[in-house]
């Protein structure tokens, strides 16, 4: 067993080399092979002018075919640098490369909980598909510490988000 695991921590250093070159660059553009695919605004001010002040994202492979799921590649968290006419810029401030999971998980954030408290910092990756309002089986999560712009591990025992699909027929 320790050689599995060793295997798999080798076999994501490249992603987590490309992950920490990440750091630091302002996007958009996003790097050659890279596209956003989605994320979350993040804020600690009640102002409505600051409510996107700091962002969880997700970026994947350009190349991918669009008619197909994007492979996703990493988090990132970004703090809002300005804009470009409409379109907002965004510095990032950490990555981490997407969790290898199955095809019956999918990202959240913002709609989870840690130890049963909402927590719109919390980015989890979450089995799909329960009859139940809250998901629990969490494989991955993580929290964004504002102050820092850091990624902080979470148990992800003690994560859950909501089931956005619960009750629809």
């Amino acid at each position: 067993m320790p050689c599995l695991a060793a295997l798999m921590a080798l076999a994501m250093l490249p992603a987590a080399a490309a992950a920490v070159e990440l750091v630091a660059k302002t996007v958009p553009p996003y790097p050659a092979g890279l596209r956003d695919v989605g994320g979350a605004c993040l804020s600690d001010s009640t102002d409505p002018a600051h409510v996107c002040d700091f962002s969880i994202g997700l970026l994947a492979d350009a190349a991918a075919d669009p008619g197909r799921e994007p492979v996703l590649r990493y988090v990132t968290a970004a703090r809002l640098a300005g804009h470009d006419g409409l379109l907002a810029q965004w510095h990032i401030t950490d990555a981490q490369p997407y969790p290898t999971t199955g095809k019956e998980y999918s990202w959240q954030a913002g709609s989870c909980r840690v130890d049963r408290v909402d927590d719109a910092k919390v980015i989890a990756v979450v089995r799909q598909g329960a009859d139940e309002p809250y998901l629990a089986d969490v494989a991955w999560a993580r929290r964004l510490d504002l102050k820092t712009g850091k990624f902080l591990f979470l148990d992800p025992a003690r994560v859950d988000c909501i089931n956005e699909g619960f009750g629809e027929l």
